[in-house]
């Protein structure tokens, strides 16, 4: 199995992110009381809809679909989250230097594409954690998606205690972590729900306006 980035030029007009959210045991007693119990670790689900695509943005559509071969390989996906999720400017306000932590020799340093230095401990299977943001600020509530490592995650509950915030996480962590870097823009391993998806038709032979819907694939064994 490969792993490319999803191409930058496509950006959805519509998405639907789908939470974990698949249960078990949903039956029903003789007192018609019904239990209904979470998945453990169950996975996202990203559908995207797109405008016309022309020129260009159909060969890369075309070229994403020869890549992905059906269900045999993963997309690595944004989750676009581009009106909710904390500004380019705030993400960025984390510096770094080079790889030895010298800086250019007028002090200046390199912009980051997301935090740099906000880390995340945790164990298997844990549902609260807590992480300090430091001079970032509370860039983190309830109802964003935060990334750890390339597992994908929604916080349902964000409680700050000055730079602190204690995370409730959805689902519950799927691996142990030990300093994993913490995203506010989170990507998602994707993998096309049927070999047929993301199928463009081409009006007049010229453009189409294609969707596609793919499911968190896991690089890892999650036990």
């Amino acid at each position: 199995m490969s792993i490319f980035d999803w191409p930058a030029t496509l950006v959805p007009r519509n998405i639907q992110v789908l939470p974990p959210r698949a249960t078990q045991g949903l039956t029903e007693s003789l007192t018609q009381f019904t239990q209904a119990q979470p998945v453990i670790r169950p996975p996202f689900t990203v559908t995207m809809e797109f405008d016309e695509l022309f020129g260009r943005d159909v060969l890369a559509w075309r070229a994403m679909l020869a890549l992905l071969e059906g269900r045999a390989h993963c997309a690595r996906l944004p989750l676009f989250d581009l009106w909710y999720r904390a500004s380019e400017a705030a993400i960025a306000a984390g510096l770094s230097g080079f790889s030895d932590g010298a800086l250019f020799s007028d002090g200046a340093s390199f912009s980051t594409s997301d935090l740099a230095d906000v880390t995340v401990t945790g164990a298997q299977g844990q549902r609260w954690i807590e992480v300090d943001f430091g001079d970032h600020g509370q860039l983190l509530e309830g109802g964003l998606y935060f990334g750890i490592g390339e597992h994908p995650y929604i916080a349902s509950s964000v409680v700050w205690t000055g730079t602190v915030a204690r995370i409730r996480c959805s689902p519950t962590l799927r691996t142990a972590y030990a300093d994993a870097p913490l995203k506010l823009k989170p990507t998602m391993i994707g993998r096309l729900t049927s070999d047929d998806g993301g199928a463009l038709m081409l009006k007049n032979l010229r453009h189409g306006a294609p969707s596609i819907t793919f499911q968190e694939d896991f690089v890892e064994p999650l036990s």
